[in-house]
């Protein structure tokens, strides 16, 4: 998930679904349940707004019947959009985040350096991936957001524990790069 002015990107619009005008949405985590109960969901660049009518779950995808589209052509039409919802739209976790509650963090090592803050967080087929902007400024890195990497999130310090050894070898391979 990615945030955009306190909305939060939770998926990819696919082909029409069906011929009632029903839009297919690929949801970036495809555990989560979030488009299930969904109000109101935006798309796009302009991130429009389009009330939810229905959501339906289906093996890789949601159905969303949305107001407005009302025919194949019109949910067609739609295809390839981004698909952001309110932040606020979003449960409370207690003692727990959502993986966009991460960007903004810092990655500070084992070893006391900082590495860079968190800019957005990749799915990948096995995890996510913590794309960072790196501290010195040369670019950008990427660290894989499993345990052998990454250990505490402290989101009062706004800190991602990482590996500080492996961080200070990725970081050379970079600097090598530059």
């Amino acid at each position: 998930m990615t945030e955009t002015e306190g909305r939060i990107k939770v998926g990819v619009t696919g082909r029409a679904h069906g011929i009632g005008g029903a839009v297919r949405v690929f949801p970036e985590d495809e555990d989560s349940v979030t488009l299930a109960r969904i109000k109101t969901v935006y798309l796009g660049e302009t991130q429009k707004p389009y009330k939810v009518l229905r959501s339906q779950k289906c093996t890789r995808f949601f159905a969303l019947t949305l107001e407005g589209v009302s025919d194949r052509d019109a949910a067609f039409a739609l295809t390839g959009q981004d698909v952001y919802i309110d932040r606020s739209a979003l449960k409370p976790l207690k003692d727990a985040y959502y993986v966009c509650d991460l960007v903004g963090l810092e990655l500070v090592g084992t070893d006391g350096r900082t590495y860079g803050r968190v800019k957005s967080v990749m799915p990948s087929g096995a995890h996510e991936l913590l794309c960072y902007g790196r501290t010195n400024g040369h670019g950008s890195g990427f660290v894989p957001f499993v345990d052998e990497y990454v250990g505490k999130v402290d989101m009062e310090a706004g800190q991602i524990e990482v590996d500080g050894e492996w961080m200070a070898q990725i970081d050379a391979v970079y600097d090598e790069e530059a």
